[in-house]
């Protein structure tokens, strides 16, 4: 069965991850060194045992060996860069508090880049092996569907054709006549019978939930033969938000908006990045161009270099915005006015800034501050959060994360003026997207789409 091969795929992740974090660090000495020290038996010993034990706890804790972890690709990979992230602060923990044991530091920072890059190219090959061996209809899950309605023909027709899920459905099956081009396989007792002799890995139920006693009966069926039960609630209502649910005593409860940086590591994660790729930026770009574009600026036109005005942030909380001043006026909040195509007052410095999106690199002194993230909802000025907050829905959930120097909406083009409320909800239906389907990757991917937007120029930043 698939189960079985994700067991072998989790043990050959497993020792590969080994492996690998092993030899980096052995390759970082070799690079280091070039040839083995003094001592070097006893010196190896105690950081691989200690690179070891570390993996495992934090195997034990994020569990990215798991079937439901290792079934889906970006939250595998997302998991096992938290991995990284988190073993490395591990062994800098050992570090500290275990007498006689010390790592070089320049041995320390080359062994997790080696290790890094060497281990998420390991991990996209795992993936791309598991993905290609659902595709190739080998090893899949049995499954039938309860529930002749539209919710089970959807399901049964998502996991008929999409067969990276790795899931073989045999039919439809409910005890009213076929209907709306639903194909019937029999009864539900029938299905009783045929799941049996099919030897059914997984029952997909959609009967609607007031039919309270056949569902409970077939729960009761599946526990009673070790076929996994899965309940297929019709939430098409609900269908543009994410949904979890969350057990408080033994009663669940559903909750219609999804964070994914509500998890704490997903935060030590973006933060940690933030922080690094802030830091990066400074040393390799702002340190020498904010002196030149700060004396562009002041030749250009009167007034000061900075442009810092209020914005909302996560929370609706409230913080001090920095830009790079690109207009000859410098608004209070209450005056606020959005730029137009051929505006008068940017100026002509201004206006090459703005087409390439450097006026806003000031806020990476934000982010280093707390305020803001590189990716995520742009901050709005405060005058149109109120205007805006009362005429559309789930605009406020914009602020459930930190707003970032750029964003999806960016990428997508939903940048610059906003001109009717239309151009603004397809805006907040973006950046409300990224919060709750938030993932290291998306960050990656939309960094890199802004560097190429920023070298082509914008044409809505004017």
């Amino acid at each position: 069965m698939f189960r079985e091969k994700l067991r072998a795929f989790a043990f050959l992740s497993l020792a590969g991850d080994l492996l690998l974090l092993l030899g980096s660090f052995l390759v970082a000495y070799m690079i280091i060194w070039g040839h083995f020290r003094p001592n070097f038996e006893v010196f190896f010993f105690k950081v691989s045992s200690a690179l070891v034990a570390c993996w495992l706890l934090v195997v034990f804790i994020l569990r990215i060996y798991a079937t439901e972890v290792m079934e889906q690709f970006e939250r595998a990979l997302s998991r096992h860069i938290q991995a990284i992230i988190l073993h490395a602060l591990l062994v800098s923990l050992t570090t500290l508090l275990v007498r006689d044991f010390a790592v070089n530091r320049l041995l320390f920072i080359l062994g997790y880049v080696i290790f890094a890059a060497s281990d998420i190219l390991f991990r996209v090959a795992i993936l791309y092996l598991i993905k290609r061996e659902r595709e190739s209809g080998h090893n899949t899950y049995k499954v039938i569907v309860l529930g002749a309605n539209d919710m089970g023909k959807n399901i049964f027709e998502i996991l008929r054709d999409y067969r990276g899920y790795g899931y073989q459905p045999l039919g439809i099956f409910d005890d009213r006549p076929s209907e709306n081009g639903i194909v019937v396989s029999g009864t539900l007792e029938e299905a009783k019978a045929f799941a049996l002799k099919e030897k059914i890995d997984q029952i997909f139920c959609a009967l609607p939930l007031r039919e309270k006693e056949k569902i409970t009966s077939w729960l009761r069926f599946a526990e009673d033969n070790l076929i996994r039960f899965k309940l297929v609630p019709d939430f098409s209502a609900f269908h543009n938000r994410n949904i979890r649910v969350d057990f408080y005593g033994f009663y669940p409860v559903i909750s219609l908006q999804q964070e994914p940086l509500a998890n704490i590591y997903n935060r030590m994660l973006k933060r940690s990045f933030d922080i690094i790729f802030s830091l990066l930026v400074f040393a390799l770009v702002l340190w020498w161009l904010i002196p030149l574009v700060a004396l562009l600026i002041k030749l250009d036109s009167k007034g000061p270099v900075f442009y810092i005005q209020n914005r909302s942030g996560r929370n609706y909380e409230t913080f001090r915005c920095f830009k790079f001043r690109t207009m000859t006026v410098t608004e209070r909040d209450d005056e606020y006015r959005q730029a137009t195509r051929e505006d008068p007052r940017v100026t002509r410095v201004g206006r090459f800034l703005r087409k390439y999106n450097i006026d806003e690199l000031p806020q990476f002194f934000n982010v280093l501050l707390g305020d803001m993230s590189v990716v995520g909802p742009r901050p709005h000025p405060i005058k149109l959060n109120e205007m805006y907050r009362s005429m559309m829905e789930r605009y406020m959930s914009r602020h459930l994360a930190k707003p970032g120097i750029t964003g999806l909406a960016q990428v997508r083009g939903f940048r610059g003026e906003t001109a009717n409320i239309e151009d603004m909800q397809k805006r907040v239906e973006a950046d409300v997207f990224y919060i709750e389907n938030w993932n290291f990757w998306m960050d990656i991917k939309i960094i890199l789409l802004t560097i190429l937007n920023m070298l082509r120029g914008e044409k809505n930043a004017y």
